[in-house]
């Protein structure tokens, strides 16, 4: 009989990575880059930033810290999150053992246990400036001057 496709495992892959001494073994690992962008999940919804790094302190040195205010859409879970990368990895253990089941309480007096992990995503967003619209207003001038001559 024929194996229903979604059934049957995928063939295995055998990778071969370079070391730095030139070998080629499966035992050798990759270069990776350290975790360290940590995810506080399940705050209140009425939180806001200010507040919540009130409520950090004191708060080890970071690079980057972002925080997402509750989303309505997703009705039943209104939460807000917040993404820390650390510059020091040791800080994030010491960060999670502090925060992680941490009781928030907002301003309703309910209490919102925090969840502290790694972020799935670990780059960091960058932060863009916005170019002005050259053609921004154009239309306004161009009336002018047609009223004008």
């Amino acid at each position: 009989m024929k194996e229903d496709k979604e059934n049957t495992r995928p063939k295995e892959k055998r990778v071969e990575i370079k070391c730095e001494d030139g070998e080629k073994t499966e035992k050798c690992k990759e270069k990776k880059e350290a975790m360290t962008k940590i995810v506080i999940r399940r705050l209140p919804p009425s939180l806001t930033k200010e507040e919540l790094e009130e409520q950090l302190q004191p708060l080890p040195e970071v690079d980057y810290m972002e925080f997402f205010s509750n989303d309505t859409s997703l009705f039943p879970h209104l939460f807000a999150r917040a993404y820390i990368s650390f510059k020091n990895q040791e800080d994030i253990v010491l960060f999670r053992d502090r925060f992680d089941g941490y009781v928030f309480i907002d301003n309703r007096g309910q209490e919102y246990p925090a969840i502290v992990e790694f972020a799935p995503f670990q780059k960091t967003a960058k932060k863009r400036n916005k170019k002005k619209d050259s053609k921004c207003g154009t239309i306004a001038e161009e009336q002018l001057l047609f009223w004008t001559s």
